[in-house]
């Protein structure tokens, strides 16, 4: 199976780091993250979800979970700032 964060890892050859989550933010207007493991709140303000060991916060207006899985999630709406803590 292809895995879009391994390839573009070993294209930039950067060192193997923690794989657990991988976020990817789309000129602000989505996000869509690898490796959630619940959400913690929902509104159209802020998005808050899980990751291993850590919360993951975005700010923004108009925030709408686009799709929800087991492992991935996507927002969208217009993404002013994303926390990892």
């Amino acid at each position: 199976m292809f895995n879009f964060f391994g390839e573009i890892k070993k294209e930039l050859k950067l060192p193997e780091i923690d794989g657990s989550y991988n976020l990817v933010n789309v000129n602000g207007k989505a996000l869509y993250a690898e490796g959630q493991r619940g959400l913690v709140s929902l509104s159209e303000n802020l998005v808050m979800f899980k990751v291993k060991g850590k919360i993951v916060s975005v700010f923004g207006s108009n925030l709408k979970l686009k799709e929800l899985s087991s492992q991935t999630l996507s927002i969208v709406g217009e993404i002013e700032k994303i926390e990892v803590v």
